[in-house]
């Protein structure tokens, strides 16, 4: 992956949901980001083994590793832990939302989302270097 400034930032964006997928690929790419998609989990983990992103953006809830199992293996992962992960759920009790937290995501966005407020946190993310 190119790391000049000019080049697009890169998002994964993993949901089982293929409608889902499509439509918020299609809004994230009005911000000039490009978007790999993922189905679920293990899909997302099997693309992060070769490449690095600078955003991921996950659901909660999908076979094969859910959003929580994501957040857990990024994390663990010396090339990826400092990867900001952005939880987009339709589960918004207050106990799903501290369990994605303390796991290690960065935010936790309920759907159906605003897109507005989905576009300023990515764009946040992406702008915003993290500690190494």
């Amino acid at each position: 992956m190119t790391t000049s400034a000019d080049s697009p930032k890169l998002v994964l964006l993993i949901d089982d949901d293929l409608a889902i997928r499509e439509t918020t690929a299609d809004l994230l790419m009005l911000v000039g980001v490009t978007v790999q998609m993922a189905a679920c989990g293990q899909e997302a983990m099997d693309f992060l083994a070769t490449r690095t992103v600078d955003l991921i953006v996950t659901d909660l809830v999908m076979p094969n590793g859910d959003g929580n199992w994501v957040v857990t293996q990024v994390r663990a992962s010396a090339l990826h832990r400092q990867t900001p992960i952005i939880m987009l759920s339709a589960h918004a009790t207050k106990k799903h939302v501290e369990r994605g937290l303390e796991l290690g995501a960065d935010a936790y966005l309920y759907k159906p989302f605003d897109p507005e407020n989905l576009i300023s946190t990515v764009e946040k993310f992406l702008q915003t270097p993290r500690a190494g």
